[in-house]
Protein backbone atom coordinates (compact mmCIF):
# COMPACT_ATOMS: atom_id res chain seq x y z
CA UNK A 1 0.00 0.00 0.00
CA UNK A 2 1.04 3.61 -0.55
CA UNK A 3 0.65 6.35 1.91
CA UNK A 4 1.22 9.82 2.82
CA UNK A 5 2.88 10.85 5.68
CA UNK A 6 1.00 12.32 8.68
CA UNK A 7 0.05 16.31 8.38
CA UNK A 8 2.12 17.66 11.12
CA UNK A 9 0.64 19.75 13.91
CA UNK A 10 -0.11 23.32 12.43
CA UNK A 11 -0.09 26.96 14.31
CA UNK A 12 -2.50 29.08 14.74
CA UNK A 13 -6.33 29.44 14.64
CA UNK A 14 -8.51 27.59 12.18
CA UNK A 15 -9.72 30.69 11.24
CA UNK A 16 -6.65 32.25 10.67
CA UNK A 17 -5.54 29.04 8.44
CA UNK A 18 -8.86 29.06 6.48
CA UNK A 19 -7.82 33.14 6.32
CA UNK A 20 -4.20 32.21 4.87
CA UNK A 21 -5.43 30.10 2.56
CA UNK A 22 -8.09 32.72 1.38
CA UNK A 23 -5.45 34.92 0.37
CA UNK A 24 -2.91 32.38 -1.00
CA UNK A 25 -6.21 31.43 -3.77
CA UNK A 26 -6.36 34.83 -4.43
CA UNK A 27 -2.88 35.12 -4.74
CA UNK A 28 -2.71 32.13 -7.10
CA UNK A 29 -5.57 33.60 -9.31
CA UNK A 30 -3.70 36.86 -9.63
CA UNK A 31 -0.07 36.14 -9.32
CA UNK A 32 0.01 32.51 -11.51
CA UNK A 33 -3.20 32.11 -13.18
CA UNK A 34 -3.48 35.47 -15.22
CA UNK A 35 -0.02 35.82 -15.85
CA UNK A 36 0.15 32.20 -17.22
CA UNK A 37 -2.25 33.17 -18.97
CA UNK A 38 -5.35 32.02 -18.31
CA UNK A 39 -8.06 34.53 -19.74
CA UNK A 40 -11.34 32.11 -19.70
CA UNK A 41 -12.97 33.77 -16.33
CA UNK A 42 -15.50 30.60 -16.31
CA UNK A 43 -11.82 28.68 -15.35
CA UNK A 44 -10.78 31.52 -13.25
CA UNK A 45 -13.98 31.36 -11.20
CA UNK A 46 -13.67 27.41 -10.93
CA UNK A 47 -10.51 27.56 -9.02
CA UNK A 48 -11.36 30.41 -6.79
CA UNK A 49 -14.92 28.10 -6.13
CA UNK A 50 -12.94 24.93 -5.46
CA UNK A 51 -10.93 24.59 -2.57
CA UNK A 52 -7.83 23.43 -3.82
CA UNK A 53 -6.62 22.32 0.11
CA UNK A 54 -9.57 19.72 0.50
CA UNK A 55 -7.79 17.79 -2.47
CA UNK A 56 -3.69 17.95 -1.45
CA UNK A 57 -2.53 15.93 0.42
CA UNK A 58 -3.30 16.47 4.68
CA UNK A 59 0.77 17.30 4.96
CA UNK A 60 0.46 19.53 2.00
CA UNK A 61 -2.42 21.79 2.62
CA UNK A 62 -0.40 24.31 3.25
CA UNK A 63 0.98 24.09 -0.23
CA UNK A 64 -2.18 23.62 -2.20
CA UNK A 65 -2.05 27.23 -3.75
CA UNK A 66 1.98 27.19 -4.26
CA UNK A 67 3.72 27.32 -7.77
CA UNK A 68 4.61 23.60 -6.71
CA UNK A 69 3.87 19.96 -8.05
CA UNK A 70 2.89 18.23 -4.50
CA UNK A 71 3.47 14.74 -4.10
CA UNK A 72 0.67 12.16 -3.93
CA UNK A 73 0.01 8.67 -2.84
CA UNK A 74 1.39 5.75 -4.83
CA UNK A 75 4.25 8.09 -6.80
CA UNK A 76 1.77 10.11 -8.50
CA UNK A 77 1.88 14.37 -8.10
CA UNK A 78 -0.92 16.92 -8.29
CA UNK A 79 0.43 19.15 -10.78
CA UNK A 80 0.64 23.08 -10.70
CA UNK A 81 -2.23 25.06 -10.55
CA UNK A 82 -0.59 26.99 -13.51
CA UNK A 83 -0.64 23.69 -15.76
CA UNK A 84 -4.19 22.78 -14.32
CA UNK A 85 -5.59 25.85 -15.30
CA UNK A 86 -3.58 25.81 -18.87
CA UNK A 87 -5.15 22.48 -19.24
CA UNK A 88 -9.07 23.02 -18.07
CA UNK A 89 -8.74 26.58 -20.62
CA UNK A 90 -7.74 24.22 -23.54
CA UNK A 91 -10.56 21.67 -22.83
CA UNK A 92 -12.98 24.17 -22.15
CA UNK A 93 -15.48 21.72 -20.93
CA UNK A 94 -19.39 23.33 -21.14
CA UNK A 95 -22.47 22.81 -19.15
CA UNK A 96 -24.15 19.56 -19.64
CA UNK A 97 -20.75 17.92 -22.28
CA UNK A 98 -19.93 14.47 -21.03
CA UNK A 99 -15.92 14.74 -19.71
CA UNK A 100 -13.94 11.43 -19.43
CA UNK A 101 -11.06 12.15 -17.50
CA UNK A 102 -8.10 9.79 -17.57
CA UNK A 103 -5.71 10.32 -14.44
CA UNK A 104 -8.00 11.12 -11.77
CA UNK A 105 -5.48 11.78 -9.22
CA UNK A 106 -6.59 14.27 -6.09
CA UNK A 107 -9.84 14.70 -8.03
CA UNK A 108 -9.60 18.36 -7.69
CA UNK A 109 -9.09 19.28 -11.94
CA UNK A 110 -12.58 17.21 -12.13
CA UNK A 111 -13.80 19.40 -9.51
CA UNK A 112 -13.61 22.04 -11.60
CA UNK A 113 -14.28 20.55 -14.61
CA UNK A 114 -18.37 20.14 -13.02
CA UNK A 115 -17.94 23.28 -11.57
CA UNK A 116 -18.12 24.64 -14.90
CA UNK A 117 -20.79 22.33 -16.09
CA UNK A 118 -20.00 19.00 -16.98
CA UNK A 119 -20.35 15.70 -15.89
CA UNK A 120 -17.43 13.95 -15.52
CA UNK A 121 -15.93 10.27 -15.57
CA UNK A 122 -12.62 9.93 -13.99
CA UNK A 123 -10.43 7.25 -14.47
CA UNK A 124 -8.13 6.07 -11.72
CA UNK A 125 -5.76 2.84 -11.98
CA UNK A 126 -4.50 3.27 -8.00
CA UNK A 127 -6.74 2.06 -5.99
CA UNK A 128 -5.90 4.68 -3.00
CA UNK A 129 -6.12 7.47 -5.38
CA UNK A 130 -9.36 6.70 -6.04
CA UNK A 131 -10.66 6.57 -2.74
CA UNK A 132 -9.10 9.64 -1.56
CA UNK A 133 -10.25 11.44 -4.53
CA UNK A 134 -14.05 10.08 -4.26
CA UNK A 135 -14.26 11.19 -0.81
CA UNK A 136 -12.49 14.76 -1.12
CA UNK A 137 -15.24 14.74 -4.22
CA UNK A 138 -18.16 13.92 -1.94
CA UNK A 139 -17.05 16.25 1.22
CA UNK A 140 -17.29 18.97 -1.63
CA UNK A 141 -20.73 17.58 -2.83
CA UNK A 142 -19.38 17.56 -6.29
CA UNK A 143 -22.44 15.05 -7.56
CA UNK A 144 -21.29 15.28 -11.41
CA UNK A 145 -18.06 13.69 -10.82
CA UNK A 146 -17.77 9.90 -10.97
CA UNK A 147 -14.29 8.22 -10.27
CA UNK A 148 -13.37 5.01 -11.61
CA UNK A 149 -11.56 2.62 -10.10
CA UNK A 150 -10.04 1.47 -13.59
CA UNK A 151 -7.55 0.81 -16.17
CA UNK A 152 -7.80 3.15 -19.15
CA UNK A 153 -5.77 0.87 -21.13
CA UNK A 154 -8.34 -1.80 -20.77
CA UNK A 155 -11.80 0.25 -19.54
CA UNK A 156 -14.60 -0.21 -21.93
CA UNK A 157 -17.05 2.99 -21.74
CA UNK A 158 -20.88 2.82 -22.00
CA UNK A 159 -21.01 5.67 -23.52
CA UNK A 160 -18.88 8.21 -25.36
CA UNK A 161 -18.04 11.51 -24.66
CA UNK A 162 -17.99 15.25 -25.86
CA UNK A 163 -14.09 15.48 -24.47
CA UNK A 164 -11.68 13.09 -23.14
CA UNK A 165 -8.48 14.80 -21.03
CA UNK A 166 -5.68 12.53 -20.67
CA UNK A 167 -3.43 14.23 -17.34
CA UNK A 168 -0.36 12.17 -17.86
CA UNK A 169 2.18 12.17 -21.05
CA UNK A 170 1.93 9.52 -23.61
CA UNK A 171 5.75 8.66 -25.20
CA UNK A 172 3.68 8.93 -28.65
CA UNK A 173 0.21 10.22 -29.89
CA UNK A 174 -2.14 7.27 -29.15
CA UNK A 175 -5.08 7.34 -31.35
CA UNK A 176 -6.69 4.59 -29.34
CA UNK A 177 -8.54 7.14 -26.80
CA UNK A 178 -10.22 8.87 -30.01
CA UNK A 179 -12.57 5.87 -29.75
CA UNK A 180 -13.95 7.02 -27.14
CA UNK A 181 -15.59 10.49 -28.09
CA UNK A 182 -18.83 11.57 -29.50
CA UNK A 183 -17.85 13.11 -33.20
CA UNK A 184 -17.07 16.18 -33.29
CA UNK A 185 -15.36 15.41 -29.70
CA UNK A 186 -11.77 16.90 -28.77
CA UNK A 187 -8.74 15.13 -27.30
CA UNK A 188 -6.64 16.90 -24.38
CA UNK A 189 -3.55 14.68 -25.09
CA UNK A 190 0.07 15.54 -23.34
CA UNK A 191 2.61 13.52 -26.01
CA UNK A 192 6.16 13.51 -25.19
CA UNK A 193 8.81 11.70 -23.12
CA UNK A 194 10.59 13.15 -19.39
CA UNK A 195 11.22 15.70 -19.19
CA UNK A 196 9.17 18.00 -20.89
CA UNK A 197 5.92 17.07 -22.88
CA UNK A 198 3.66 18.72 -25.38
CA UNK A 199 -0.35 19.56 -24.62
CA UNK A 200 -1.87 19.12 -27.65
CA UNK A 201 -5.33 19.77 -28.34
CA UNK A 202 -7.08 16.85 -31.02
CA UNK A 203 -10.61 18.11 -32.50
CA UNK A 204 -11.77 14.78 -34.20
CA UNK A 205 -14.64 14.99 -36.80
CA UNK A 206 -14.99 11.52 -38.22
CA UNK A 207 -12.78 8.43 -37.57
CA UNK A 208 -9.68 9.51 -38.84
CA UNK A 209 -10.06 13.02 -39.69
CA UNK A 210 -8.70 15.21 -37.31
CA UNK A 211 -7.27 18.98 -36.41
CA UNK A 212 -4.47 18.70 -34.18
CA UNK A 213 -3.77 22.55 -32.17
CA UNK A 214 0.09 22.73 -30.39
CA UNK A 215 -0.20 24.03 -26.80
CA UNK A 216 2.10 24.98 -24.60
CA UNK A 217 5.10 22.73 -22.87
CA UNK A 218 4.80 20.80 -19.45
CA UNK A 219 6.65 18.22 -17.31
CA UNK A 220 6.17 14.84 -18.50
CA UNK A 221 4.69 12.87 -16.20
CA UNK A 222 4.08 9.16 -17.67
CA UNK A 223 0.18 8.03 -17.63
CA UNK A 224 0.16 5.38 -15.20
CA UNK A 225 0.52 1.99 -16.17
CA UNK A 226 -0.40 -1.34 -14.66
CA UNK A 227 2.76 -2.46 -12.38
CA UNK A 228 3.00 1.44 -11.49
CA UNK A 229 3.54 1.93 -8.04
CA UNK A 230 6.38 3.54 -5.50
Amino acid sequence: MCRENPRPAGNGTEQDARMELATARRNMIERQLRPAPVADERVLAAFDAVPREAFAPAAQRALAYADLELPLPCGQRMMTPRTEALLLQALAPRPGERVLEVGAGSGFLAACMATLGARVDALELHAELAAAARAALAAQEAGAVTVHHADAWDWQPETSYDAVALTGSLPAYDPRFERWLDPPGRLLAIVGAPPVAEARLVHCYAPGQRAVRSLFELPARPLARPGDDA
